[in-house]
């Protein structure tokens, strides 16, 4: 600020700055990229960290917000009717049949659900008639037929063995990985064959909210006076996943990196400025002789800096752009990148205004006489007091780096925390192990199970039961089958057959904000010792054998409910009927500290219960629901077919591999391991070209150093020697860091998700190990390459008057 009274100088300060730059191109080179590199890779690394969620949350955005059940013709068109909705798309499983080892699900879906809801192409149109169907491509496939859309077909759609010709009003393109088919039928042909036809109605909302609170709320408003109850409404993903409540794969530490980010590039900006600074004291000396005061050398070279920073943050921002976008195009949101783009030019501008304090107080404080003999290269270094001192190349080299003890750790750590971060993020990518963690969660004792069929030919068939596999189980159970056993046990590759309890329940508890979650599944069923086993891993409460079979009492996972709640149980009585009973819950569980203390099959249940207990309730006294097969990995696929085959001639069992799990759990982690890698490679890169940066701006300052040393008989050929062995010694003491640091960062982090997520086999990053130190010599090269070049053009004298 410029008082009335005062002379304002700021124009002749500008122009001593602009001309400052002008004069040093090589250090306002350096400057610019250092400050260019570090704003480009905390951009970059957090647009890539937000563009891999925000392509996550891609998967949600449009879709629907809420589900309403059981939902009716009167309902739907009242609903309709609502300016706040923006579509309906409609949805009913109506049954299943097999095809062999293939399930094969019948269901209802309207045009919207497919385009909006789940997001898949169509060839031709929804049925709309009794008489039309429509066949995912996958299924056309899979039965080696080439329809298209109005061929007139025969087809079983029930699976009873009653065909029928059909018109072919549509085919899906459906990416379908699972073991499973789908046939949609028309709303009139899903009416005849169904009692009473249970329609979900997937809804998207005239909202932007993403909380649940807002949603419902929003919710209730619309279904007044529709006839729809709040019992009916039930949250999609949609709120979990916008929220940020459900993440994809692993979160990157953004926060960390960008600290030490910054940390690394104030002080490489810090050490090439003052450097910079040193240069020109005599320069500062002769304008003070001149009339220049303190404050206004403190503010030409303040705004030097700052002018710095004003070219090299948007060249950052553009290029962090750039990566960013590359990474994630489908992540990329203008909005996050401009409010991230203003947070950083603001921190850019807050560190090099860090970064430039010494040095600027140096060049305010220096006086003339302290100018003159002022050496930019001598930093701290103490007088020796040894008689005699070897001058070869080697020991100059050792000393060189001794003096200035700070540059020289000051540059270990500059690769060397790079590096480390290179190794640790390439490990933690390289040891994600998808099939462990699948193994670990839900196939604890063999990548192969085998169930009891719910529904041994379809669902259709009049003597079909909702719980079907408590029916097998209770008149003829097929997994007790001594046969199939010793069928099992004599394939080779085989190791083990283990048989586990479970009978086929529905569990009713608490979802979020209010709403009701019904869960059907196999359940397990434990015997007095396995129960006594799960006391240990017990959160709270107490795992009593005979209290849980008199009170029906279960153990449920600790997200769901705690001790004391009241849970609803359903399943099939002996006489055929559902029975339908309130479980309290006497104890809770962490799933995970189960699975890895005390497993069972299934894996990662949602509730335990007593085998008397499940007697009671069904009458099932041979209550093996799976058979676990342990493999040998050279013989998977082999057991797998000659599994199918037996499955497929019993007909009442069915088929569960580890493989689909693999591949989901695969999904989740991919955008992770790819921005893991990305980010690594940002950050190496960065240490490589600051090192490079820094090393070249110390030889530039050394050059009267060179000078002297030749004046006194050194070749250059020994001053090459000298500089080898310099950056070698940098070179090494990086790499050791890197190494060091590196293996720690490894160990922490895979620590952490392997307790979390146990998805960790360790493996060295054998390839990015080579890549650091295949990088480290083409430092080491292009350095001195650069050496020999400067110094052949350097002369003795021109090196001295040069300073």
């Amino acid at each position: 600020m410029t008082w009335p009274f005062e002379n304002d100088t700021s124009a002749i300060t500008n122009k001593l700055a602009k001309r400052s730059r002008k004069a040093d191109k090589r250090s306002k080179a350096f400057l610019l990229l250092t400050i260019a590199l570090s704003v480009c890779m905390i951009f970059s690394i957090i647009l890539i960290s937000a563009g891999a969620q925000e392509e996550f949350k891609n998967t949600q955005r449009t879709k629907a917000q809420i589900a309403i059940l059981g939902i009716t013709d009167d309902q739907l068109s009242s609903l309709r009717q609502s300016k706040d909705v923006q579509w309906i798309g409609e949805y009913a499983a109506i049954g299943l049949s097999y095809s062999g080892n293939k399930t094969i699900t019948v269901a209802y879906g309207s045009e919207d659900y497919f385009t909006h809801q789940e997001e898949m192409s169509l060839q031709g149109s929804i049925p709309q008639k009794a008489n039309e169907i429509m066949l995912p491509q996958n299924y056309i496939d899979f039965l080696g037929e080439s329809y298209r859309p109005g061929d007139i077909i025969t087809f079983d759609v029930t699976g009873t063995g009653d065909e029928a010709e059909y018109t072919l009003s549509g085919i899906l393109n459906e990416d379908c990985k699972s073991n499973g088919y789908f046939v949609y039928l028309s709303k009139d042909l899903a009416m005849s064959l169904m009692d009473h036809l249970q329609v979900t109605a997937y809804t998207r909302l005239n909202t932007d909210a993403i909380r649940s609170d807002a949603i419902l709320d929003f919710t209730d408003k619309i279904i007044e006076n529709t006839g729809i109850v709040e019992d009916q409404i039930y949250l999609t993903e949609y709120s979990a996943v916008m929220t940020g409540v459900i993440q994809s794969g692993i979160q990157l530490p953004i926060p960390l990196l960008a600290a030490l980010t910054a940390v690394l590039a104030a002080t490489i900006i810090y050490g090439v400025f003052y450097t910079k600074i040193a240069k020109n004291v005599q320069l500062f000396g002769q304008l003070q002789t001149i009339g220049m005061t303190k404050k206004q050398i403190k503010r030409m070279a303040k705004k030097e800096g700052l002018r710095y920073a004003f070219t090299g943050i948007p060249l950052g921002l553009i290029a962090g752009l750039l990566i960013g976008f590359a990474a994630y195009p489908k992540g990329f949101q203008i909005k996050t990148a401009t409010v991230y783009a203003v947070l950083i030019a603001i921190v850019g501008i807050v560190m090099v205004n860090i970064a430039i304090f010494k040095p600027v107080r140096v060049a305010m404080n220096t006086s003339p006489v302290e100018g003159a003999r002022y050496l930019a290269y001598s930093g701290k270094a103490k007088v020796s007091s040894k008689l005699h001192r070897k001058l070869s190349p080697n020991n100059l080299a050792k000393i060189n780096i001794q003096r200035n003890r700070q540059k020289a750790i000051l540059t270990l750590v500059m690769l060397g925390v790079s590096g480390a971060l290179l190794l640790g993020a390439s490990t933690v990518a390289g040891s994600i192990d998808p099939e462990k963690q699948a193994a670990f969660k839900y196939y604890p004792a063999g990548s192969i199970l085998l169930q009891v069929k719910n529904h041994v030919e379809s669902s259709f068939d009049k003597e079909s039961e909702p719980y079907g596999s408590s029916k097998l189980q209770l008149e003829e159970n097929p997994l007790e089958s001594q046969t199939l056993r010793h069928n099992l046990e004599n394939t080779a590759g085989i190791e083990s057959v283990t048989a586990f309890n479970s009978v086929q329940m529905s569990i009713t508890f608490p979802g979020g904000s209010g709403s009701l979650t019904s869960i059907m599944n196999d359940f397990p069923t434990l015997n007095r010792e396995q129960l006594a086993e799960k006391q240990a891993v017990l959160s709270s409460g107490t795992a009593d054998y005979d209290v849980m079979t008199e009170k029906y009492g279960i153990l449920v996972s600790e997200n769901i409910a705690n001790v004391g709640d009241t849970l609803q149980l359903e399943g099939r009585s002996p006489d055929g009927s559902t029975f339908n009973v309130d479980a309290v819950v006497v104890g809770t569980y962490n799933p995970t500290d189960l699975m890895e203390r005390s497993p069972v099959v299934p894996g990662s249940p949602y509730f335990m219960m007593t085998y008397d207990m499940a007697k009671n309730l069904t009458g099932i006294t041979e209550q093996t629901g799976i058979l676990a097969l342990t493999v040998t990995p050279d013989h998977f696929d082999e057991v797998l077919n000659v599994v199918q085959e037996i499955a497929e001639q019993n007909g009442k069992i069915s088929v569960n591999t580890i493989e689909q799990t693999i591949k989901n759990i695969q999904y989740r982690y991919s955008s992770s391991i790819k921005a893991l890698y990305m980010a690594a490679a940002i950050l190496f890169t960065f240490g490589g070209i600051s090192l490079m940066n820094m090393l070249m701006v110390d030889f530039q300052n050394r050059k009267r150093e060179f000078g002297l040393l030749e004046a006194v008989g050194a070749t250059q050929k020994q001053l090459k020697a000298m500089l080898s062995r310099e950056i070698g010694i940098y070179l090494g003491g990086s790499l050791t860091v890197s190494l060091a640091l590196g293996t720690l960062i490894s160990i922490i982090a895979c620590q952490r998700l392997e307790a979390v997520n146990h998805c960790i086999s360790l493996k060295l990053p054998w390839l990015f190990l080579i890549a650091l130190i295949a990088a480290m010599v083409v430092i080491y090269m292009i350095f001195t390459a650069y050496a020999k070049a400067e110094l052949r053009k350097t002369g003795i004298l021109s090196a001295i008057r040069e300073e």
